[in-house]
């Protein structure tokens, strides 16, 4: 063949497929016919000997589209075209496989060099300085790869190289294909070995472990979704994808539940652990984003309840409800949400004695949304009387208690049924403190039944709780529910000791029947010898020995007391008396069970202690002594019930708030978590009417003590403890020390902190709700966050000079993360219903501005001052502010400027900021020259008008007034009549009376007035003044 004719024909394939790619941009619906076309053109051009034509001039017009923008929807046609033309290759190579045809092996060359020589091809452009080649080439290449089957190991070593470099791309959308691309090279069965497995050097990172560091830290939502969604579903990877219930985005949550929970269907209860699943759906319910709350219930009330057909039951014996902390709420939006479950869920008569757990569960749970729905009918069909519910908690707390205190049980309870018949005994209590108990027999039944339920030794806290308000709701009134708890709790204290004592009856009568033994034994060997006679006489007068002894210390006994009563007693009559009667305490077990009763019972208490004497006689008792025991446990709950009571009484609290004080200085974790919430109970209850003052505690001290405290990282929970609490007293402004605020800010900024997640969860809500709710809190704020800033910015400043690894990797926001939310919370435009006309007067952040511009000069690090420069035109600043505030900044800057040796960035943002301020500062001056000019006036032009038009109406009557005293004295000859002269003579009386009151409420308005002003009259009013003390003068002279 020619040169020529080869010309000639590699022209044809060019215009060929140019044609098909010319056609193809236009639209989708020929893509097929285009397939066909291109695939005869291959065919041909392979005929032909001219292969290597077809794939480059292919090869070439793909390069075409590789620098369309992602927008552009004739590079989406071309690539689903390239994609479906492979496809369609790989898919006849399949076919002739399966039918083993003899041209297979041929045509498995031909499409093995055409795909791989493409790939190679487009690869150059995957690190392309344009990112639309970079985006078009992982594009093709994830629309290639979903068509497939295999490819060279050469090849795919060459691709898991480039994408995972890839993956850290710059731009969010190219990451995302990147990852699209990954997840096709998946292995499962080789991803338990690569997590144990430390790439290093030129080994490859297999996809699945790259998608799962991805989904952890790529700082893209979409990427991260891309690779929760593709990521393939092991033992081994479902945690990663799972945790993204916790992602910062709302669409990933929502997608964990709609999409990854919904789509293993059953295998959720089986592949994932019980209090994973227990706490996704906690996440899921209580979730601040409407869309993942309602993907959640969707989750639960459609498609779980529809694998099961239905069935609620089943659906709960698949969750271990007594241990699960979510399975309520979920129940309930269950129920909410499915009103048809409602109407077919029924009780059978003979299943109210035979309940099991997930039956009294959705018992409790149905009864409680009928309550809630008012669906009345609904419990009057299925629901018993009170009576009747008395008598199943009877029956079940009978079950559960009696048979430990009967010895002839022969069929102990195991550990298991003990706490399945606990948890049914708790849902009936739940149920009846929502039940309506109007009906007298009911509720006398229901009273008998718990009080009998209290009294057991054995009952856990959870029973005695819940067991303490079904006895309050059953209660007459306070008093009466306090005086049958405190009851309960003395029968359980007299009981023990009574068991004890009989213990040192027995014990003794045992010692007693011993030593007779010994002395019989003894003197058996000693009468062997003796004649019975004698030996019979002995025994009579042993025997009337011990009973004289008896009669002896009866009698010793019944005079010591008598004795007593006469106030005779002596030394003697008290020894006699305390060795017969020794007073004796209750066991440590028993104390805390009382303890126990009786926290549940002040938890319930409202009244004074004033109305409430038997707490007092418990406190003597019971708590007092609890408090000052050795025992921790004993100790703890005492502390505990002492705080309970300081709520009630305020002077109870003014005197042992220093004993909880101790408690938190020298206690144990524990201990000091308990005294901290008494403390801050007790403040938010009383104020600070419980310290300084006469015999009270000083704050400052107390103030020293919650420093410690957030202080102490080696405390955890007493952080957390501390800081909740003040950040409540801070925000009901009962605390308002700038010291203690200023460590509360710290803490939630400082390293040692950041491992403590509830602590940081703490300030992240309470800080900034407390700096906008209120300008006064913003004003507390303003003052200690320059101070804040370089402490913090001198701590980031040593951690990353430090020259130790542990402290150096130490976790710290950046100062520039920082100084942004002292901004923001600063802001007088974000406290909540602020005018903005009143938020434009104020100058809470300049005067933040003012102290941060002030401690400059002492930040010795350039980054740091940099960040601060870069970060000042973020500042609110109006020409509405103090004019001297605003010079004062004006002045730093321009100091700065012309001082400080500065980089283009900062310049730039200092010049920029200088210039709006500069402008602001002049508004305000004009702003000030007019005050000034209106008060040198005195008026108004409107308050100007006003006088003018006084003054000429009292002008106008004057005129009239002596028109007719004129025409008068014509009538009369010049003379004026007799009670003419009387009424002018009482006018003028009156007049000068008035007007010197005038003169006299004129001083004092004027004394009102500003200094400025009382100088100024306007001649209106003067003129006005004049005129008018003219015509008296006139009237006198007539």
């Amino acid at each position: 063949m020619s040169i020529a004719d080869t010309n000639d024909i590699n022209q044809k394939i060019f215009r060929s497929i140019a044609d098909v790619f010319q056609q193809a941009q236009l639209s989708y619906a020929g893509h097929r016919k285009h397939i066909a076309i291109l695939k005869k053109i291959q065919d041909k051009a392979i005929q032909n000997g001219f292969e290597e034509s077809f794939n480059y001039w292919f090869n070439k017009f793909v390069l075409k589209i590789l620098p369309l923008k992602k927008n552009e929807i004739v590079g989406d046609r071309i690539v689903k075209l390239i994609a479906a033309f492979i496809a369609s290759l790989d898919k006849e190579l399949a076919i002739l496989k399966e039918k083993q045809h003899e041209t297979f092996t041929e045509r498995e060359q031909i499409f093995n060099r055409f795909v791989d020589g493409f790939i190679r091809y487009i690869l150059r452009g995957i690190d392309s300085k344009d990112k639309n080649v970079r985006y078009r080439v992982l594009q093709l290449l994830v629309m290639i790869m979903d068509n497939l089957r295999e490819i060279d190991e050469e090849l795919y070593n060459l691709l898991i190289w480039s994408l995972n470099k890839r993956i850290y791309d710059k731009e969010g959308h190219i990451r995302t294909q990147a990852v699209f691309c990954l997840t096709k090279f998946q292995d499962e069965t080789t991803i338990s070995e690569d997590l144990n497995k430390d790439f290093g050097g030129d080994e490859e990172v297999p996809a699945a472990i790259s998608l799962m560091h991805i989904i952890q830290n790529d700082p893209s939502p979409d990427v991260r979704r891309a690779a929760m969604l593709n990521l393939i579903k092991t033992p081994n990877t479902l945690s990663y994808i799972l945790e993204r219930a916790r992602d910062i985005n709302s669409v990933n949550r929502r997608l964990v539940y709609s999409r990854v929970l919904k789509s293993m269907g059953l295998q959720c209860f089986e592949k994932i652990d019980f209090k994973i699943l227990d706490q996704l759906i906690k996440w899921g319910l209580e979730d601040r984003d409407d869309s993942v709350r309602n993907a959640c219930e969707k989750l639960i009330s459609y498609h779980w309840i529809n694998l099961f057909n239905g069935d609620l039951i089943e659906l709960l014996e698949h969750f271990n409800i007594i241990k699960s902390i979510s399975i309520y709420p979920a129940v309930m939006r269950l129920l909410n949400v499915r009103d048809d479950i409602i109407n077919r869920l029924k009780f059978p008569e003979g299943i109210w004695k035979e309940f099991t757990v997930e039956i009294a569960f959705l018992f409790r749970c149905l009864f409680t949304v009928c309550v809630e729905n008012e669906y009345f009918e609904v419990i009057d069909e299925h629901f018993p009387e009170a009576a009747v519910l008395a008598e199943y908690v009877r029956f079940y707390s009978d079950k559960r208690f009696l048979p430990a205190q009967q010895e002839s049980s022969s069929i102990p309870l195991s550990r298991a049924d003990r706490k399945h018949l606990d948890f049914i005994i708790e849902q009936l209590l739940f149920t009846a403190d929502k039940y309506d108990f109007s009906d007298e027999i009911g509720r006398r039944s229901m009273l008998s039944v718990i009080r009998n339920l209290l009294s057991y030794k054995a009952l856990s806290e959870p029973l005695i709780r819940i067991g303490h308000k079904v006895l309050k709701k059953l209660s007459i009134n306070e008093k009466d529910f306090v005086t049958m708890a405190i009851e309960i709790i003395n029968d359980l204290r007299d009981e023990d000791i009574e068991l004890q004592e009989q213990v040192e009856r027995e014990k003794n009568k045992l010692q007693k029947k011993k030593n007779k033994q010994n002395k019989k034994r003894k003197s058996y060997s000693d009468n062997i010898e003796k004649p019975s006679s004698e030996v019979i006489e002995e025994n009579e007068e042993e025997e009337e020995e011990e009973e004289e002894e008896d009669e002896d210390d009866l009698n010793s006994f019944h005079s010591a007391v008598d004795n007593l009563v006469n106030g005779k007693e002596n030394d003697i009559d008290k020894s006699i008396i305390n060795s017969i009667v020794k007073e004796r305490e209750p066991s440590a077990e028993t104390i805390v069970i009382c303890l126990t009763r009786s926290s549940c019972m002040l938890e319930l208490a409202n009244e004074p202690l004033e109305q409430n004497i038997l707490i007092m006689s418990l406190i003597e008792t019971l708590i007092t002594p609890a408090v000052r025991n050795s025992e921790p446990k004993v100790r703890e709950l005492g502390v505990r019930n002492l705080g309970l009571c300081c709520l009630l009484d305020i002077q109870l609290a003014i005197e042992n708030i220093y004993i909880l004080g101790m408690c938190v200085s020298k206690g144990d974790e524990l201990l000091k978590k308990i005294a901290l919430q008494a403390i801050v109970d007790i403040f938010s209850i009383y104020g600070n009417e419980v310290v300084n003052g006469e015999g009270k505690v000083d704050s400052i001290s107390l103030h020293k003590m919650f420093y410690k405290v957030l202080k102490n990282s080696d405390l955890p929970e007493c952080q957390v403890v501390a800081a909740e609490g003040l950040c409540k007293l801070f925000l009901a402004d009962i605390f308002t020390d700038d010291d203690l605020f200023e460590t509360l800010v710290l803490s939630y900024f400082s390293p040692a902190n950041t491992t403590n997640e509830p602590l940081i969860q703490v300030f992240a809500f309470s800080l900034p709700v407390y700096c906008l709710s209120h300008p006064i809190h913003q004003v507390k704020m303003s003052k200690v966050a320059a101070d804040v800033l370089l402490r913090l910015c001198i701590l980031w400043g040593d951690l990353q000079s430090s020259p130790d690894r542990n402290i150096k990797g130490t976790v710290m926001l950046k100062p520039n993360v920082i100084i942004q939310q002292l901004i923001h919370w600063t802001d007088p435009r974000k406290v909540v219903n602020r005018k903005e006309e009143d938020a434009a007067k104020s100058s809470v952040q300049l005067d933040f501005l003012l102290d941060l511009l002030h401690i400059f000069s002492q930040i010795d690090k350039k980054d740091i001052k940099r960040m601060i420069l870069t970060n000042i035109n973020n500042f609110y600043v109006t020409s509405q502010q103090p004019i001297e505030k605003l010079k004062q900044v004006q002045s730093l800057i321009n100091d700065f400027l012309e001082n400080e040796t500065l980089d283009n960035l900062c310049k730039n943002s200092l010049t920029k900021f200088n210039s709006n301020l500069s402008a602001q500062v002049e508004a305000a001056m004009l702003q000030f020259n007019e005050s000034k000019e209106e008060d040198r006036l005195g008026y108004t032009d409107q308050e100007l008008s006003q006088i003018l038009d006084e003054s000429m109406t009292i002008e106008n009557k004057n005129s009239s007034d002596k028109e007719i005293n004129d025409h008068i004295m014509n009538d009369n000859n010049g003379a004026l009549p007799a009670d003419m002269s009387n009424i002018d003579s009482n006018v003028r009386k009156r007049n000068r009376t008035e007007m010197e009151n005038s003169n006299i409420e004129s001083n004092e308005s004027l004394q009102t007035i500003p200094s400025k002003s009382v100088n100024f009259v306007t001649p209106a009013s003067s003129s006005a003044f004049t005129r008018t003390q003219e015509d008296l003068d006139v009237e006198m002279s007539e």
